[in-house]
C-alpha cells in the first residue's frame, strides 16, 4: 500500500510538471494551541503531507493524541495550473465522500494558508481534492464545494 501511494504521489507530481496540470502539496497540522479563526503561528506538533489534484483523492489519518486540540491546513501550489483552482476541499472521510468540512481558498498566492479549527474531526481520516474553474475536480466548481464563493452554511470560516 506504501508503495503505491508513493507512486502514485510520483506521478501526479511528474504528470504536473510535464503536461501543465494542477498539483498541491497539503500539510494537515495538529496544534496543542492555536486561535481559533486566525492563521496558526509556531510549529505544529505533528503535519502530514499529500499531494491533491483535481482528479485524485489522497488522504492521511487524524492525530489523535491527548494534547492535540487544533488543526490547519496550509496549501503550496506546486505548478502554475494550480491557480486555476479555486482552492482545497477538505473531508473527513477516508474517500472525499459526505458533506466536507472545511475549504481552503487559494487566493493569488504560492501558498496557502488556513485559519485555526476546533477538535471538530472524527478520529479516522482526512481527505483532499482540488476544486478547479475549468471543471475538474468533480462535482465541485469554482469557490468551494457549492460554487458560490463562500461556505456551504452561508459563512466566509471556511467550515461547512
Amino acid at each position: 500500500m506504501h508503495f503505491s501511494k508513493t507512486l502514485a504521489t510520483v506521478a501526479a507530481l511528474a504528470l504536473g510538471a510535464q503536461a501543465g496540470f494542477p498539483v498541491a502539496s497539503i500539510e494537515f497540522q495538529s496544534w496543542e494551541e492555536c486561535p481559533v479563526g486566525a492563521p496558526p503561528h509556531g510549529e505544529p506538533k505533528a503535519k502530514e503531507s499529500v499531494v491533491a489534484t483535481p482528479v485524485t483523492c489522497d488522504k492521511t489519518v487524524v492525530n489523535r493524541d491527548w494534547s492535540v486540540d487544533h488543526y490547519s491546513f496550509t496549501a503550496h501550489l506546486d505548478t502554475k495550473d494550480a491557480l486555476l483552482c479555486s482552492g482545497v476541499t477538505v473531508w473527513n472521510s477516508e474517500d472525499c465522500s459526505g458533506k466536507p468540512i472545511y475549504f481552503l481558498p487559494f487566493e493569488g498566492g504560492p501558498v496557502a494558508q488556513g485559519q485555526c479549527l476546533p477538535d471538530i474531526l472524527d478520529p479516522t481520516y482526512v481527505s483532499f481534492k482540488m476544486s478547479c474553474f475549468d471543471g475538474l475536480g468533480g462535482v465541485e466548481g469554482p469557490g468551494g464545494p457549492d460554487g458560490s464563493g463562500g461556505d456551504a452554511d452561508g459563512s466566509d470560516d471556511g467550515l461547512f
